[in-house]
């Protein structure tokens, strides 16, 4: 009897314990979340300043743990964390330019189409970029290490430009190996053990395939350098046309992606890569680019300002070509 109970309790004993809930989110911002939506109240409310705290309570211990708030948390406990993914704790700079507090959590309700999930990861992709240098490496890893949990979960509800995100999160490995290492969701094609190349390939193909113009340039990127593919270039010149036949003429045409699209054509037709080489095909497409790009970049995208200035002087180089003078 006895032998029988200890052999019955053995695996309770040896099994883990249950994850934990964020040591960085304080009960009242649980309570805040609980009722008003955000772990914020004020914010919640519609106010700017994101304390309750009265000003002369506001000592050098609360301005230190201000300071020392993180980028994001995250509970693996409940519904969202119950071997799947978990909750994350959304956080963003201090009014006051002093630290960070927690203004969002997430899933909250329902989120058809990943929308909402998509729209804080980006908030996140954004601060990421302006996070330059060394100096701000262990912030700029963060953010994104906080973007591909948000886009997981926008993945996870179906939506295509959660795909792109992660692709080009995997492609570049933006979180130097610091990924999320919960158990992945199917429909996000996510896996742990899955080389960065390879996580970018499929979720770059998850998304051409469903005409996701952007994803469909990234992915020829990738098939021209053999990167967790062969590498062919007749299938990367495919891809390129097919991402710039999407996007060219939409109502809510992706400016940027056109451009990169026939930017990448115009190298392939001065090469001859995948294609016969024609001068006269890359300078139009060169001019597209130049279009396309300059119209991007002056809409606020300055990362893509070198490929803008690649396709101006991709330009001038083909007039040189076509008339023989160096």
């Amino acid at each position: 009897m006895t032998s029988a109970v200890a052999a019955a309790a053995a695996p309770v004993a040896t099994a883990p314990a249950a994850p934990a809930r964020a040591e960085e989110v304080g009960w009242t911002q649980r309570m805040a979340n609980l009722m008003f939506g955000a772990p914020s109240a004020r914010r919640a409310c519609g106010g700017a300043e994101t304390s309750f705290t009265p000003k002369v309570l506001r000592n050098e211990k609360w301005r230190r743990r201000r300071e020392t708030g993180s980028v994001f948390a995250v509970d693996r406990k409940g519904v969202a964390g119950a071997g799947g993914l978990p909750r994350i704790w959304v956080s963003e700079p201090a009014p006051d330019g002093a630290g960070r507090t927690f203004v969002a959590s997430y899933p909250g309700g329902a989120d058809c189409g990943g929308w909402r999930a998509l729209e804080l990861a980006e908030i996140y992709f954004s601060e990421a970029l302006g996070l330059p240098g060394e100096e701000h490496r262990r912030r700029r890893i963060d953010c994104y290490r906080a973007a591909e949990i948000l886009l997981l979960h926008a993945a996870a509800r179906g939506n295509i430009g959660a795909h792109c995100r992660l692709g080009v999160i995997y492609e570049s490995d933006l979180c130097e190996g610091e990924y999320w290492d919960g158990l992945a969701d199917r429909r996000a094609l996510h896996k742990v053990d899955t080389p960065f190349d390879e996580r970018a390939y499929l979720h770059f193909s998850f998304g051409a395939y469903h005409g996701h113009g952007e994803c469909c340039w990234r992915l020829g990127d990738l098939a021209a350098a053999g990167r967790g593919c062969d590498a062919s270039t007749a299938r990367a010149f495919s891809l390129y046309r097919r991402a710039f036949d999407l996007e060219s003429g939409r109502i809510d045409e992706d400016r940027a992606s056109t451009g990169n699209a026939a930017l990448r054509l115009a190298r392939a037709f001065e090469l001859g890569r995948g294609c016969a080489q024609d001068f006269r095909r890359a300078r139009t497409w060169y001019r597209l680019a130049a279009i396309s790009l300059g119209a991007a970049f002056d809409g606020g995208q300055w990362h893509f300002k070198r490929e803008r200035l690649e396709a101006r002087r991709g330009v001038a180089r083909m007039a040189q070509e076509i008339a023989g003078t160096y």
